[in-house]
């Protein structure tokens, strides 16, 4: 996921690693908030792939600045990045979800009604694994946690909805 928003950053300018942060943080803050560990390891990992450059530049005083950009063949890791498939884990779906959804302009029309379908299918299978594991008559639930199965119930429904609407668009 992190990949996905580093490329996306990058898009338009070289970063250093603090511009880059800071980038995501504003742009993505609201449903994450990388650290410098985190940022680190995904661009080592893209540096490694040849996705990303690395310049640096030193100041007046000597201080030296890294800055990373885009290598020109950026633009095919960020499709397959884009379309590795979405984590089994409810949790880690939602977040990888909202991450492909919120870079999803830098993808062609065809590749956007792909990700839409794709993803309502799997949130289906979400919808149908909460109803059946709501109406099990042999696991029992206490009340927390059957609201709690009912919320992520709705969530969902309201993905599917979200997700219907950009297809409309």
């Amino acid at each position: 996921m992190i990949d996905l928003l580093i490329l996306y950053s990058l898009k338009n300018r070289e970063r250093t690693l603090y511009s880059l942060r800071s980038d995501i943080t504003e742009r993505f803050g609201y449903f994450t908030k990388p650290s410098i560990g985190t940022l680190h390891p995904a661009l080592k990992r893209l540096l490694a792939a040849g996705v990303v450059t690395v310049r640096n530049d030193f100041s007046q005083g000597g201080k030296k600045s890294t800055y990373y950009g885009l290598a020109m063949h950026w633009q095919k890791k960020f499709r397959d990045l884009f379309f590795t498939p979405l984590s089994p884990n409810p949790s880690q779906f939602f977040t990888e979800l909202q991450a492909r959804i919120a870079v999803m302009s830098l993808l062609d029309d065809e590749l956007k009604q792909t990700f839409i379908e794709d993803s309502a299918i799997k949130l289906e299978s979400f919808a149908l694994d909460l109803q059946n594991a709501i109406d099990d008559q042999y696991t029992e639930f206490d009340k927390y946690q059957t609201a709690l199965l009912k919320k992520n119930l709705k969530n969902v429904e309201e993905y599917k909805s979200f997700l219907q609407q950009l297809e409309n668009n």
